[in-house]
């Protein structure tokens, strides 16, 4: 879940990326994140033993367990029914901000709603079937292809706090500097698709992802830093999530800052398709006045030959 309210749904995104494009030609947060270590008891997500310093490569599947661990862990997220998260996103150069409301539900759905000024709204969502998307140029549109398997894909309640469920293979290539953060390098498959993730050795925490995300206009390149983290108190025990987040797309980019989430408390009728797609989703109804053509007209039997006359006699 954290790299979904980190990137947006995708769909969503790049909608909205296109848009400002074509124009230029519950729970409060703690008051500071906690992005670095801190002292605390033993069991916490921060006393997770950090990759050994001996120059070794961890392997992937120990930095994807300690980033989980570092969220919370995956028993305390599998126990969360919805979450409902309200934000402001921005783009500085464009000018151009709007609130941000995300709400998913176990097991895998999906409603990301943004109100941009002077553009309006744009809706994107997932009911665990059919993937939709609501914009003011484009309008009403079902998802398909790629569009429809990522947004399936980032629905998934699970598949941050349970990530190698999220991959085909994962593989830690090296380490870097992200963002600002000294990190671990990771490469993800997932079918035709390849990702770069980086995990911060400190804390253990996901600082970023590049990509490319499939939209209307094709594959594009995405880049995202998960800048600050915030803890949140979920129905069952403490939890991390981004609080801050810098996606760079098409040359522009976007800030999400996180106001607050709330757990367990989402109206199921949220996740209902709406009317302008299911309208999408009916037979089209035959022209007004048209009516079923009448089965052709049976031939006419043919008439019976004529008997020819008898000839008068003379006389």
């Amino acid at each position: 879940m954290q790299i979904r309210f980190a990137l947006l749904a995708p769909a969503l995104f790049a909608s909205a990326i296109a848009i400002t494009a074509s124009l230029s030609a519950q729970d409060k947060p703690a008051d500071k994140p906690a992005d670095k270590p801190a002292q605390s008891a033993p069991g916490t997500p921060e006393s997770v033993p950090a990759p050994s310093a001996s120059g070794e490569k961890p392997t992937a599947a120990s930095v994807l367990e300690r980033g989980a661990s570092a969220l919370g862990g995956k028993d305390a997220w599998a126990k969360i029914k919805s979450v409902e998260m309200k934000a402001q996103i921005e783009l500085p150069g464009q000018n151009i901000k709007g609130p941000i409301q995300t709400y998913m539900a176990s097991p895998a759905k999906m409603v990301t709603v943004i109100n941009f000024t002077g553009i309006g709204e744009i809706r994107t969502g997932y009911d665990g079937t059919v993937g939709w998307s609501i914009e003011p140029m484009a309008g009403p549109r079902l998802l398909g292809g790629g569009e429809l398997d990522m947004i399936a894909r980032e629905a998934d309640m699970m598949k941050d706090a349970d990530p190698m469920r999220r991959w085909d293979s994962v593989e830690t290539v090296g380490d870097g500097t992200f963002a600002g953060f000294d990190c671990w390098k990771l490469e993800a498959v997932n079918g035709g698709s390849r990702s770069t993730l980086w995990y911060e050795k400190a804390t253990g925490l996901q600082r970023g992802v590049e990509t490319s995300i499939d939209s209307q206009m094709g594959k594009i390149p995405m880049s995202t830093a998960l800048v600050e983290y915030r803890e949140f108190e979920g129905p069952f025990g403490k939890i991390k999530s981004p609080a801050r987040t810098e996606t760079t797309q098409m040359g522009q980019k976007m800030v999400m800052t996180v106001e607050s989430m709330t757990f367990d408390a989402v109206d199921p009728k949220v996740f209902e398709l709406p009317a302008p797609i299911k309208a999408l989703l009916e037979p089209e109804p035959s022209e007004e006045g048209d009516a079923p053509a009448a089965d052709p007209a049976k031939p006419a039997a043919p008439a019976a030959p004529s008997q020819p006359e008898t000839p008068k006699k003379e006389g």
